[in-house]
């Protein structure tokens, strides 16, 4: 059925990419919003982004996920850089320096995977086709 999508195995392949990215962003609860936006950027299939966003996106791997993009954002970040405000509540102050460097970290994720979905979703269904 995703074959005959409007669009073809090309638009199927843009939504698996974009439900991919969302999957990896560490946006807990805004997943499938993600997924939709990307695969409405992307000009992807809508039901396509929300499976692989569904598929990828769990709780056990972002167990694994978000240490993991902790460390690649922390890499990734310059030493120093710091985007947080001077004033605001403890507890938000406190959270914040590893929030930018998890996002950071998730965004990198993100790309990464999109790609490889789309290239690896691409193959797949054109030899399915």
């Amino acid at each position: 059925r995703l074959l005959a999508s409007p669009g073809g195995p090309q638009r199927v392949a843009r939504g698996i990419a974009a439900g991919a990215a969302a999957a990896m962003l560490p946006a807990f609860g805004a997943h499938l919003l993600f997924a939709g936006l990307f695969a409405l950027l992307l000009r992807g299939s809508l039901p396509a982004a929300a499976a692989a966003c569904l598929a990828l996106g769990n709780p056990l791997t972002h167990l694994l996920l978000v240490p993991a993009e902790f460390a690649l954002g922390r890499w990734l970040l310059p030493p120093g850089l710091e985007f947080l405000p001077e004033h605001g509540p403890s507890w938000l102050l406190a959270a914040l320096p590893a929030a930018e460097e998890t996002v950071a970290g998730g965004l990198a994720f993100a790309l990464m995977a999109g790609a490889l979905a789309f290239l690896a979703a691409r193959a797949g269904l054109k030899r399915a086709a």
